[in-house]
């Protein structure tokens, strides 16, 4: 192909070549940076500390890697400066009054859900 178009040709070839390396050099890095916080919704900020919260279940353990004020839960194993959950209750937000009937509690957490009470929780919890 000795046309006009014959030099098109070789620049949309060239730039088909370099848009694969930078597409391959994308992929093949490795992302080790912070994932950044959740983004506002609403008036309500979806805070972390629900996260890990929310699948704690009986016999697990979390660590607190926020503040007392604003706490930030994670899951780990079952170890010294961990807290154990005695007791999980689902639909309500009233810690005090649901962890009291709980025998060792001496921490407790609570989610309120801006979306739904059924989505509200209360974790009772003792350090291990």
């Amino acid at each position: 192909m000795n046309g006009p178009n014959r030099p098109l040709m070789i620049v949309a070839g060239v730039l088909a070549v370099l848009g694969a390396a930078a597409l391959t050099v994308v992929a093949l890095t490795p992302d080790d940076g912070p994932v950044p916080p959740p983004a506002p919704t609403g008036t309500h900020i979806v805070t972390a500390g629900a996260v890990g919260a929310r699948f704690a279940r009986t016999g697990d353990c979390l660590v607190n890697e926020g503040s007392e004020a604003d706490p930030v839960l994670r899951l780990v194993s079952c170890a010294p400066g961990a807290y154990a959950v005695l007791a999980r209750f689902e639909g309500v937000t009233d810690a005090d009054r649901v962890c009291a009937q709980v025998a060792g509690y001496e921490y407790n957490y609570s989610y309120d859900s801006p979306l739904d009470t059924e989505l509200d929780f209360v974790l009772c919890l003792r350090p291990v």
